[in-house]
């Protein structure tokens, strides 16, 4: 397995940078989805001031 990957110049540059974008972008996806449950919450407290003006 590691003799193909020798020969080809191009295959072993994309191989290395290709596995490291991947990791990246699954991390990023997670973290956006928890901040937006917690604004929620959030405007649900504030119209409570609202109704006593």
């Amino acid at each position: 397995m590691t003799t193909p990957k020798e020969p080809p110049p191009d295959g072993p540059e994309p191989v290395p940078s290709g596995p490291d974008p991947v990791p990246r972008d699954p991390q990023p996806a997670q973290p956006s989805p928890d901040p937006a449950p917690p604004a929620d919450p959030e405007p649900g407290s504030r119209p409570t001031p609202e109704p006593p003006d």
